[in-house]
């Protein structure tokens, strides 16, 4: 039984691209030499891989869900960060980015339902609406940066002309 290549190719994720974490940072914490580390991380690599203690270890340090993305949707689930700020729009794919924009459009829909029950807007009032539309405008751009990197990848597999 092998590990599938997505899989294999999210942990490489997960052990070389999370910002600010490195080979030897996840080394120190699983007590695996660097060179270990760095075989889990290696697709060509499909027999060395991290027992499931160390694979969490390493998951929960780096905070990065690559792996767990693609299992949910190789099972037909789709993953989705409960907050996700700016900094962590690149992790979502549309259909994510999209679902979180659709749960805070409800809140916000909710909120503002609750405001104008009495048709007075008391500061604090409006403080929570604003926060709900800011989670908006976050998500909206989460949506549009991973239809960009969709667009991208079209773009760039597309021949180039020539004039």
């Amino acid at each position: 039984m092998e590990i599938s290549k997505e899989t294999k190719t999210a942990l490489h994720k997960m052990i070389r691209l999370t910002p600010g974490v490195t080979p030897k940072d996840i080394s120190e914490l699983t007590g695996d030499s660097h060179n270990t580390i760095c075989n889990y991380a290696n697709p060509n690599m499909p027999d060395h891989l991290p027992s499931l203690k160390k694979f969490e270890a390493m998951m929960m340090y780096t905070q990065n869900p690559a792996v767990l993305k693609v299992w949910a949707h190789k099972l037909g689930f789709v993953l989705v960060p409960v907050d996700v700020d700016a900094e962590r729009h690149h992790e979502m794919n549309i259909l994510e980015a999209m679902m979180q924009t659709n749960v805070a459009s409800g809140k916000a829909n909710q909120k503002v339902y609750e405001v104008l029950e009495d048709n007075i807007v008391t500061p604090q009032e409006y403080e929570e609406a604003h926060i709900i539309f800011q989670r908006i405008i976050e998500c909206a751009t989460a949506a549009d940066k991973a239809l960009s990197k969709q667009a991208e990848r079209y773009i760039s597999s597309m021949p180039k002309e020539k004039a």
